[in-house]
C-alpha cells in the first residue's frame, strides 16, 4: 500500500509542477527592428522586366517577423478567399557595406537552404531590394539589367 501512496503522490506532484515559461523574445535592433512588420510591393522587377500587374501586386504581403521573413498571396476576389505562403526565409543583415547587405535563405519547402544575397536601403516607409543567386556577385547597386539574375523591388510599409 505505501508503494501505490508513492506513486500518487509522485503523479499528484508531476502535475501540479508549473513548467516554466519561454522567456519573451527580445525585439531585434538596429536596421532590423525599422523592417519588422508588413509590406506590400509597389514594383517587383527581373533582370529589368515588370513580374506582376499592380492588381497582383495587390494580393503580396511580405512580414518580417523578427529575422524570418514571410511572403504570402492572398485573393480576396474568391470565396473563400485563397491565402497561399510563397517563402518563409531566414534574414541576415550587413549594414556595415555601402550599399547595405541582406541575405535570405530559404527555411523550408523545396527551396530549403537555398540562398540569394543583394543590397537593401529603408527610406522612410520605403524598402528597397535588389537581389539574386549567391553564385553571381552581390549586387553593388540598386539596378537588375538583362543577365544579371536579379530581382529590383520596392515596398511600402503598411500602418499597424
Amino acid at each position: 500500500m505505501l508503494r501505490f501512496g508513492a506513486v500518487v503522490v509522485a503523479v499528484a506532484v508531476g502535475v501540479y509542477v508549473p513548467v516554466a515559461a519561454q522567456p519573451p523574445t527580445a525585439p531585434p535592433s538596429g536596421d532590423l527592428a525599422g523592417l519588422q512588420g508588413n509590406w506590400k510591393p509597389l514594383s517587383i522587377q527581373y533582370e529589368g522586366k515588370s513580374q506582376a500587374p499592380v492588381g497582383e501586386m495587390d494580393k503580396l504581403t511580405g512580414v518580417f517577423d523578427q529575422s524570418v521573413y514571410h511572403l504570402y498571396y492572398a485573393d480576396k476576389t474568391k470565396t473563400p478567399p485563397t491565402v497561399l505562403k510563397l517563402a518563409v526565409m531566414n534574414v541576415t543583415l550587413d549594414p556595415s557595406t555601402t550599399p547595405k547587405g541582406i541575405t535570405f535563405e530559404y527555411a523550408s519547402g523545396n527551396l530549403k537552404g537555398q540562398r540569394l544575397h543583394g543590397v537593401y536601403e529603408v527610406a522612410g516607409n520605403e524598402l528597397k531590394l535588389c537581389y539574386g543567386p549567391v553564385e553571381r556577385p552581390r549586387p553593388a547597386q540598386f539596378a537588375a539589367p538583362a543577365g544579371s539574375g536579379c530581382f529590383l523591388e520596392v515596398w511600402a510599409k503598411q500602418p499597424k
